[in-house]
């Protein structure tokens, strides 16, 4: 069945002659041309019935449906003997060289954020709203408590979630919006997130739409486009406060100046944040330089401007096995964890952007889906596979805790805007007249230092570990290149700047681990101090009061002998 993506990217790509109808009749914006606007303000009005006469149903059959698309495709190009009108009017959509303000009174204060550690999980039991799976799938979850010690581990360890929402608004999945998809959407919104929420919301919305935005043709593009603002505009009017975008988006390919996709520019404009992703599919090579400039690129895209929040995950596909293997931890925080974490972008002004989150995604339907014989095992026996998995993700969730704690403690927040004040323009006459100025011009650039925790000995103990692991195995990596490989070629350099990173990292968490350390035995020997303070005051409190209990015995003695 060919859905309605796939149908326009190739109708958009071909011209089906017609002369059935007259060429003015499918400019709907009568501005001389029928072309791209026309064809997005057909596609808005695809099967919707008209009860009267539709400007879109070109063939004035009752409802605009892909006779009428084939027919504006025929027509497509200038329009013969146009004449201009005085209500001609145009609505080109905006592309890249058309500048863009955002609300100068949105929230910025995530910039004064130092970057966390985010939950993006997909257990089963979220599929009881979203309807994905049927009751089976998130009921079995639900009583035999999916993801137990995961969760357990999120919430002792104070990790929120990132909320995702599977096929956007686009509810049932079909590449339609409807009034139906809008209320279901509402629901779950409702049900799951508060109505002043400020934090990430992700709109997953890929399906045959997403594989249209890696188009060259920006008329295809714009269509696609104006899908995901659909999505994206009812998602803002229900949260308005919430940081929201797409999975993925940018994708790789907007980012790599090598490709030649469409713009995309108009898409980026509307969202609120976004969601890249670095998973990677290759095994045993090294991705992290490659995967830090994709983050950097999507960061200059949205000129650090809105949050980023970089989607890491630990499976891998091998063809078209699916996500059925797993990076190993070392290779993990090598290739996805660190570089989001390393990644920046440095504007005009001299402010560098960094990423917001990093956010573990992962989903267990992948067992069911990857185990053999999962239909005939009993629930304990799921249970058990489940149980298996929870211990992976934690494992893969200390090593995230870790290398975000090391780059907390290094983040510094950007200088504040201050306001441009001519103080050289003021001459009072006495130092006296001076004060009260100098005391304004103090609070407009006074500002208040921003104070990141330090990671606690644990963390800092367990990063350390880790960044030696990623030096030991890149040290061997560079070593096996050298070998390989002349000084100066591709996969020596690759090799010796991983080496490089992997030392630069291996040092600053060395030293972290040992303040922490330090600060740990100080804050233990002042704590042992009080102790033996406490204890010997308790011990001369008893004395005394031994003392004071022999003299009133003594007391009582004596009067009793002179009774």
């Amino acid at each position: 069945m060919t859905t309605l993506p796939t149908m326009m990217a190739t109708t958009a790509a071909s011209i089906f002659a017609t002369t059935a109808v007259a060429n003015q009749t499918a400019d709907f914006n009568n501005d001389g041309n029928i072309d791209a606007m026309d064809l997005i303000t057909l596609t808005s009005a695809l099967n919707l019935a008209c009860d009267n006469s539709c400007p879109t149903d070109i063939n004035q059959d009752g409802v605009t449906d892909t006779m009428d698309l084939n027919l504006l495709m025929g027509l497509w190009g200038p329009v013969p003997g146009w004449v201009p009108s005085e209500e001609t009017t145009s609505d080109t959509p905006e592309t890249e060289g058309t500048p863009f303000q955002r609300d100068p009174n949105r929230d910025m204060s995530w910039q004064n954020e130092a970057p966390v550690l985010l939950d993006a999980i997909y257990f089963d039991q979220y599929t009881e709203l979203f309807h994905h799976g049927g009751y089976d799938r998130w009921h079995n979850a639900q009583a035999f408590n999916q993801g137990e010690h995961t969760m357990s581990w999120l919430s002792s360890n104070n990790v929120a979630m990132q909320p995702m929402v599977y096929g956007g608004v686009d509810w049932n999945h079909d590449n339609f919006l409807t009034a139906d998809d809008k209320e279901s959407f509402k629901v779950w919104l409702d049900a799951t997130i508060p109505a002043d929420y400020d934090g990430p919301l992700c709109l997953d919305l890929e399906g045959q739409w997403w594989s249209m935005l890696d188009t060259q043709s920006q008329t295809v593009m714009d269509i696609a486009i104006n899908f995901y603002l659909e999505n994206i505009e009812y998602a803002k009017e229900l949260r308005p406060n919430a940081k929201i975008g797409f999975w993925g988006f940018p994708k790789k390919t907007h980012s790599n100046p090598d490709i030649n996709t469409a713009s995309v520019q108009r898409l980026l404009n509307a969202c609120t944040a976004i969601f890249p992703d670095v998973y990677e599919n290759n095994p045993n090579g090294n991705d992290a330089a490659r995967l830090q400039l994709h983050l950097e690129r999507c960061i200059e895209m949205v000129n650090g401007e809105i949050p980023v929040y970089a989607q890491v995950s630990p499976r891998y596909k091998k063809d078209s096995s699916g996500y059925r293997y797993f990076h190993t931890q070392e290779e993990f925080l090598r290739d996805q964890v660190e570089p989001s974490l390393a990644a920046s972008w440095t504007d005009a002004n001299g402010q560098v952007h960094r990423v917001s989150s990093v956010s573990f995604w992962e989903a267990y339907v992948y067992i069911s889906m990857y185990t053999d014989n999962w239909s005939e095992m009993s629930m304990s026996e799921r249970k058990a596979a489940w149980d298996e998995l929870d211990y992976a993700h934690i494992d893969y969730l200390k090593d995230m805790k870790a290398a975000v704690a090391v780059a907390a403690a290094q983040f510094v927040p950007p200088a504040p805007i201050t306001e441009d004040v001519q103080v050289a323009t003021l001459e009072p006459a006495s130092v006296q007249d001076a004060a009260p100025l100098l005391g304004i011009v103090e609070k407009i650039v006074e500002t208040v230092p921003l104070i990141t925790p330090e990671p606690s000995f644990v963390d800092s103990k367990t990063a350390y570990r880790s960044a030696q692991k990623s030096w030991k195995a890149a040290k061997r990596t560079f070593a096996k290149a050298k070998r390989k490989n002349k000084r100066g070629t591709e996969g020596y350099k690759a090799a010796l700047a991983t080496y490089k990173h992997a030392k630069a990292n291996f040092k600053s968490a060395s030293k972290l681990y040992q303040s922490s350390k330090k600060s740990t035995k100080s804050a233990r020997a002042k704590m042992n101090k009080a102790k033996t303070k406490f204890k010997s005051k308790k011990k001369s409190k008893r004395k005394s009061k031994s003392k004071k209990k022999s003299k009133s015995k003594s007391k009582k003695k004596k009067g009793s002998r002179r009774r």
